[in-house]
């Protein structure tokens, strides 16, 4: 009996313990991107077939409103040996399947470069990916981006070279236990106060 209650008490003790310290974090839309690319051009690497695809331009509403710079660069992907499905990662970082730089621009020239690089699944001719995202500007409304975490989500059917990608910006949900995130808190509210 008393191994018994031993052993639910460490089943227990073990439940709460993997339960987590943070809330799920919460996601808010930064952009959505009508997506222009040309047709791919495959090339046979060492370490495999590698895709460039060229990019076309596309419109940008959300937080800023202007269009990709066109012509200015590609994505590029390379082939993952799989029997599950049909995967890619980019070319110079094995962790990803899929990188691309993007230049931002409104009406007035302000640009934000933009860098995404993540994961692309392959079926039922489309494609689904997701990624981390980086941007960089001199905007001064728009400062705050050069420090935030984003993550980008796209989707595309095959021969319309066309695609939506979804740029969300990520923010903690907090801890789960109601104490404070001491390096969020205003200055002079952590430990060295």
């Amino acid at each position: 009996m008393l191994s018994r209650l031993l052993i639910f008490a460490c089943f227990l003790v073990t439940a709460l313990a993997t339960d987590g310290v943070f809330k799920r974090p919460k996601g808010k839309s930064f952009v959505t991107i009508d997506y222009r690319v040309g047709w791919p051009l495959n090339t046979t690497t060492p370490t495999g077939i590698v895709a460039m695809v060229p990019v076309r331009g596309g419109d940008i509403k959300g937080q800023f409103n202007g269009r990709i710079v066109e012509n200015i660069t590609s994505s590029y992907e390379e082939a993952l040996p799989s029997t599950s499905g049909e995967y890619t990662r980019e070319l110079t970082n094995r962790d990803q399947s899929y990188e691309n730089q993007l230049l931002f621009e409104d009406d007035s020239g302000q640009r934000i470069l933009t860098k995404v690089a993540g994961l692309t699944t392959y079926g039922n001719m489309a494609l689904h990916g997701f990624g981390y995202a980086t941007l960089i500007t001199t905007i001064k409304e728009l400062e705050w981006v050069n420090y935030a975490m984003f993550i980008a989500e796209w989707q595309a059917d095959f021969g319309t070279g066309t695609a939506e990608i979804e740029i969300f910006s990520i923010s903690t949900g907090g801890r789960k236990d109601g104490k404070p995130i001491k390096a969020l808190l205003p200055p002079g509210g952590g430990a060295y106060a």
